[in-house]
């Protein structure tokens, strides 16, 4: 039988591995695989299981790279479920990682083991010294003698082979160069510098003699029938049945189980340290420097059942439900702070975004187009008076001025401009949100901050009566101070005073009376508090030195303190009283500068305001009050609590605001002032009755009424209404022979003759152009067909009365009327803005006209529309007139109204006075 046999290099790279074994199972048709030498020949051996390839391997290990803090932490969890530690490392160099790693750990007691187990049998074969507990690197990391000391805790563990069998693996291994360069190898060049194998080559040779003996009993037992050589050893698992049981190889003796697994012989030694150059000594005995035998178990047992239990083994139970109780008490704990720390964290979050103000949201007051809310909408209903003290401010408005007026979401509000450069911090928020949150009915409303724009500003609520410096020194002010007024003025600012000096923020710390805002209720609002973080890197104004403390001014107490505010409050008191500036009446030539520098440096006479001559009702007491509320001496001055029941003591029993002394001063003109609204409220009813008469002349009622509300008028199309045209015969000559008084009272005669007659009527007098009469009937009120016979009856009616007119400087002149009379469809609007006109438009208009220019004098004639709708309702004589000539519509039929039906006897009663003129004229 030939055997044949290849051979790869793979160079233990798992996908050459790979390609390998299929390209010899399915090219070569190899009937086994012996190898391949790796640790990643898994790969090869499902290949091989998939091909039913019998593969045997030799020289494999397993290895993973742990770093020093990953072998702790492996130990530490190892050493709960066991205290014997087996290591298997083909580089020893592990050995004394793991070594010193357990030692870290506090692995170096008696009840730890470590067993090696060495695959290398470098101490057999080789006999070289172990050099494993030493460090080989450049430079050392000096923990050898650690490594030294932590060997007496660990054993050595290889490979048996005794009976001479390391001799006879030394020969293999000499002889292994010879053999190389023999046929089929011919390793010649490559292996001339090897004077002996690889000590993994007694593991090739008993993976050779494992497959060999399989097959030959493979061929033994069954090479009958069609069986064959080849078949045989391409069937792996017929190999592998064979492969089971004990072999003598050149590695020692060894066993393959039922799992085909190496079961080797082993030998057993420890480490000693008689010499640093041989530290491994085969002994039978265990030795231990420590003269300890290992324990084969803990003293207290592996689940310590040889030690007494303690309350907790004992009550395993009741203290995991403790412990659960007191994890859930805990939890429970730390989830209520929590819980209060985020709302307590959004709140503030809230808090903040009410107060802070992007200056890109903010308008300037002069150019906002938009409406302001309702509320202060209601507060610009005011007399002109007061109206424009609305808009004048203390603050300076002028450009670049530190106070401003904004538009902020629909609402005016005073801007205060710091011009610092600050940053704000956490606390200074915490403040802001306390700002914010102030509401008192004598403090005014801080609105915001803002800290994006060109300068820090702060926002607060617009007052429209300005601050105090506005009411008391203004030259348009022309409010009649009295004592009370003033009373209430001081009250509501003790009141304000006092709100804050309870208040978080403890102090005002810039009074001064362009602080303290006037609102439409001439209710006093302190303003312009708080912020000391800012107002401390400002730069003061020399005029609001004017209300600063002398402590401060000297700087003997240079942070604002509530006694500065009661000095600051007096002197605004002063301010009050005198109704003039502060310090506007004292003697000193110097000015403001003058004034600041006494106060500052004045130490026997101080410098105060003077105070003029009080008003008479004035309680003096408030004087005393006053003086000693600007004591020199800080301690000296009387706190707000004080001040307050002092100024309540002045006032007993009177109004307790000053909107009630108004009310009561209002209360003495609303008799008067009553008589004097009743009186001009019917004067006013009759001129809009006379009004309303007039324009109800001029213009149909319900058309009236529209315009009156200021509603359009749209034109109106009507379908069917009957218009008529009239027109004095011979006016002209009338005329001639009139002045022109006589000639406008001539038409009013006339006019009030026909405007009598017309209003009888359901007719619209549409307009009166010199003689000419235009009206309708059936616009604007529709009124069916009756518009017809309204027009008819009208006509007969103007015709009747005529006859005694008389012309009083004319009395043997009489009056004669040409009527046109059609009925049509036509459009009625209202015409102009200044004098509106309510005019009638269509073709039916120009034919009434036509038929009165066409008629005869006294005669009323009726075009065919008109005749035909007064004939379908009947009542009325008419005769035909016959064909004529009308100009811009050619032949037209007309007829002749003659009179009603029971009233016309065959000739026209109204016509008898005429008939001479009639026969005459025809």
């Amino acid at each position: 039988m030939c055997l044949r046999f290849y051979w790869r290099f793979s160079e233990c790279v798992a996908s050459t591995i790979a390609g390998y074994t299929y390209e010899m199972i399915k090219e070569n048709d190899i009937s086994a695989i012996i190898g391949p030498a790796c640790s990643t020949a898994g790969i090869s051996g499902n290949i091989a299981a998939y091909y039913n390839t019998p593969q045997f391997l030799w020289g494999t290990s397993m290895f993973t790279d742990f770093t020093a803090p990953s072998l702790n932490r492996l130990l530490t969890n190892f050493a709960t479920n066991t205290r014997i530690f087996v290591m298997c490392f083909d580089n020893p160099a592990n050995t004394r990682r793991v070594m010193l790693a357990a030692k870290d750990a506090g692995f170096n007691t008696t009840d730890f083991v470590f067993l090696n187990v060495d695959s290398d049998m470098d101490y057999y074969v080789d006999e070289e010294l172990s050099s494993t507990l030493y460090d080989s690197n450049k430079p050392p990391d000096g923990r050898d003698a650690e490594a030294v000391g932590m060997a007496k805790y660990m054993f050595h563990l290889q490979f048996s082979m005794r009976g001479g069998l390391s001799s006879a693996f030394n020969n293999f291994r000499e002889q292994m160069p010879t053999y190389m360069a023999q046929d089929p190898f011919n390793c010649t060049v490559e292996c001339k510098d090897y004077t002996k194998g690889t000590y993994y080559s007694a593991f090739l040779y008993d993976a050779a003699l494992v497959y060999f003996t399989a097959f030959a009993h493979a061929i033994n037992e069954n090479l009958v029938g069609n069986a064959t050589v080849e078949s045989l050893a391409r069937n792996g698992s017929l190999i592998s049945s064979y492969a089971k049981g004990v072999f003598q190889g050149l590695s020692g003796q060894f066993e393959l189980d039922s799992n085909m697994t190496r079961n080797s012989e082993f030998s057993f030694s420890t480490y000693v340290q008689d010499s640093p150059d041989n530290i491994t000594t085969w002994l039978y005995l265990i030795i231990r420097t420590s003269g300890i035998h290992p324990l084969n178990e803990p003293a207290c047992g592996y689940e310590n059942e040889n030690c007494p239990k303690s309350f907790i083994e004992e009550n395993t139970v009741g203290f995991i439900f403790i412990v659960i109780g007191c994890a859930l008490i805990v939890f429970v704990v730390l989830s209520f702070i929590w819980y209060g720390f985020k709302v307590k964290r959004d709140e503030e979050k809230r808090q903040d975004n009410l107060w802070t103000i992007h200056f890109s949201t903010l308008v300037k007051y002069a150019d906002y187009k938009g409406s302001f809310t309702e509320m202060q909408s209601k507060r610009s209903i005011q007399s002109s008076n007061q109206s424009s003290m609305s808009h004048k401010l203390s603050f300076k408005e002028a450009e670049g001025g530190k106070f401003s007026m904004m538009v902020y979401r629909n609402e005016a509000i005073i801007a205060c401009k710091h011009e610092v450069n600050y940053q704000l911090r956490k606390e200074d928020m915490r403040h802001m949100r306390l700002l914010r949150a102030m509401d008192y009915e004598n403090v005014n409303k801080f609105i915001g901050f803002s800290s994006d724009g060109p300068f820090p500003t702060s926002f607060w609520k617009f007052c429209s009566r300005g601050s105090l410096e506005d009411v008391f020194t203004s030259d348009k002010t022309s409010i009649t101070i009295d004592a009370f007024f003033t009373y209430s003025i001081i009250k509501d600012i003790i009141e304000g005073l006092s709100y804050l000096h309870r208040s978080p923020i403890v102090v005002h710390g810039s009074l001064k009376s362009s602080s303290c805002l006037v609102d439409e209720r001439w209710s006093v609002k302190l303003s312009n508090f708080g912020l000391p973080f800012i107002r401390s890197h400002e730069k003061k104004d020399a005029h609001d030195l004017l209300w600063t403390a002398p402590e401060i001014l000297r700087a003997e107490k240079p942070n604002p303190s509530k006694p500065a505010d009661i000095y600051a409050a007096s002197i605004i008191f002063s301010e009050v009283i005198n109704q003039k500036p502060a310090y506007e009446n004292t003697d000193l030539a110097g000015g403001i500068d003058e004034v600041i520098y006494m106060i500052k440096h004045s130490t026997t006479k101080i410098t105060r305001p003077i105070f003029q001559e009080a008003l008479s009702d004035l309680n003096p007491a408030l004087l005393h009050m006053v003086r000693d509320m600007w004591n020199e001496n800080p301690s000296d001055r009387p706190k707000i609590e004080t001040i307050k029941m002092l100024a309540k003591s002045m006032n007993p029993g009177k109004a307790s605001n000053l909107m009630d002394h108004v009310f009561g001063m209002l209360e003495d003109y609303a008799a008067s002032l009553e008589e004097d609204i009743q009186e001009r409220t019917k004067e006013l009813v009759e001129e809009q009755k006379k009004a309303d008469a007039l324009l109800f002349r001029m213009l149909p009622k319900q058309v009236a009424e529209k315009l009156k509300l200021g509603q359009t008028v749209v034109p109106e199309s009507f379908d069917s209404v009957t218009i008529f045209f009239s027109d004095i015969v011979g006016f002209t000559t009338l005329a001639s022979k009139c002045s022109n008084l006589q000639v406008v009272d001539l038409l009013n005669n006339l006019y009030t003759l026909f405007d009598e007659i017309i209003n009888a009527h359901d007719i619209f007098k549409v307009e009166t152009i010199g003689d000419g009469l235009l009206c309708a009937s059936g616009v604007p009120n529709r009124n069916g067909k009756m518009h017809v016979i309204e027009i008819c009856d009208m006509a007969l009616e103007l015709i009747d009365k005529l006859v005694n007119f008389r012309i009083p400087h004319l009395p043997k002149e009489k009056v004669l009327i040409r009527i046109g009379v059609h009925s049509d469809s036509c459009v009625a609007g209202v015409v102009g803005l200044t004098a509106p006109r309510y005019c009638l438009f269509g073709d039916s208009v120009n034919t009434a006209s036509r038929m009165e220019s066409s008629s005869k004098p006294s005669r009323v004639q009726l075009s065919t529309e008109a005749h035909t709708l007064l004939s379908e309702l009947g009542g009325y004589v008419t005769e035909p007139r016959g064909e004529i000539i009308v100009k811009g519509k050619g032949v037209l039929s007309t007829f002749w109204l003659l009179g009603k039906e029971g009233v016309y006897s065959g000739e026209p009663k109204i016509y008898e006075n005429y008939k001479k003129e009639l026969d005459r004229d025809s």
